[in-house]
């Protein structure tokens, strides 16, 4: 039972413009985001805290949603999924007092500038600042900033690897770091291979390694220019390889190959990859090994015409007739483009081997891809 005062005290409030709210647990004290600023109401329980504070969020929630028990109804249809809601609006589930409801708002498919700064106020945690930084409108305005710098800050102290490989990419989004910061952190993946991940995602064609272009370059430059202006995939990724930027993103690969920590930081790895080749069409065909990688690939350089991948053979025919083009490149290109998580699907399946045993145990993946990366580096 709420005591009378605190039942005043709280419909007081919320007879206010509220845009959000949060209740904090420890000291008892429910804080509102009005209109005019921040407001609170200290409470004074009559019964448990726990049982008190459940009363007090089905006081909300009959507020807003119309029903004591509309929280746990609405929220069981909620995921940390983006989807689009249309039952209820985001701005009355930030009004529920419940941390859970906020960071389904953070994960909604659009969140405006104005809802993701009371979404920041209600849960200013790292999964909010995460979930957040996902959002185009909130990267390009002002908070933007203040949710880079506090996952700046808190990156460090970060220890699953998955985590770390998101918050870099989502740092390293154009405006968010300045170029010390970005160099900070590239820096530090020397010695936390978990950040090359991030790289290749966040900006693959800005690799910050003092790389040149292969000797070949200019002379594929012209040759294949013909095939580039007509939006050929293959002939466009086949010059890009071999440019400076190109040059710079295998050897990226090549250092985070070298001590990955975890299985979450090789998938993220293999899915960076395959998705820089996503012109290609390949990144979905969902092999499931390096045979499979082969096996395709050997198809498709002998000229046979595929289904499913008629426009690439098509592609791929035109390229292969260009003086200077290798084979074995196109083939190493090719292993490239098809890695995603699937390949890892085998290897990683019932085993949950961490550091030097996992390293040694996806050898049947990494050893042919550095060779991949060999054949495309060489002259």
């Amino acid at each position: 039972m709420i005591s009378n005062e605190d039942n005043l005290r709280i419909n007081v409030l919320l007879r206010q413009d509220v845009h959000a709210i949060r209740i904090d647990e420890s000291k008892m004290i429910v804080y509102a985001l009005t209109g005019r600023g921040e407001g609170k109401v200290v409470l004074n329980p009559t019964i448990r805290d726990e049982k008190y504070l459940r009363e007090i969020r089905e006081l909300l929630s009959n507020h807003y949603l119309g029903s004591p028990g509309g929280y746990p109804v609405y929220i069981h249809r909620w995921t940390r999924m983006s989807q689009s809601r249309s039952t209820v609006s985001l701005e009355k589930l930030l009004k529920l007092g419940e941390p859970e409801a906020v960071v389904a708002v953070a994960n909604a498919d659009s969140v405006s500038a104005e809802v993701a700064r009371r979404v920041w106020w209600a849960v200013p945690s790292e999964e909010t600042a995460r979930a957040l930084l996902r959002q185009a409108a909130v990267v390009r305005g002002a908070l933007g900033q203040e949710l880079a710098k506090f996952l700046y800050e808190f990156l460090p102290f970060e220890a699953e690897p998955a985590r770390v490989v998101e918050n870099v990419r989502l740092l390293l989004q154009p405006g968010l770091l300045n170029e010390e910061e970005r160099m900070s952190l590239w820096k530090k993946a020397a010695h936390k291979s978990v950040y090359y991940p991030g790289f290749l995602m966040a900006m693959p064609d800005e690799i910050p390694l003092d790389s040149a272009a292969h000797a070949h370059y200019p002379a594929l430059k012209s040759s294949l220019n013909g095939l580039i202006e007509h939006g050929n995939a293959a002939a466009i990724l086949y010059l890009k390889l071999h440019s400076a930027e190109g040059q710079g993103f295998l050897q990226c690969i090549r250092l985070a190959l070298k001590r990955p920590s975890s299985q979450d930081v090789v998938v993220a790895l293999f899915m960076a990859v395959g998705q820089y080749f996503n012109d290609l069409g390949l990144s979905e065909t969902r092999q499931r090994g390096m045979k499979d990688i082969e096996d395709l690939n050997c198809r498709l350089c002998r000229s046979e015409v595929l289904a499913g991948y008629e426009s690439l053979c098509e592609q791929l025919a035109d390229v292969m007739q260009i003086e200077g083009v290798q084979k074995a490149k196109l083939e190493a290109m090719f292993g490239l483009a098809q890695l995603g998580e699937s390949v890892l699907d085998p290897l990683f399946g019932g085993t949950d081997t961490l550091g030097s045993a996992m390293r040694k145990h996806i050898k049947p993946l990494t050893v042919p891809i550095l060779a991949m990366l060999d054949t495309l580096e060489q002259p």
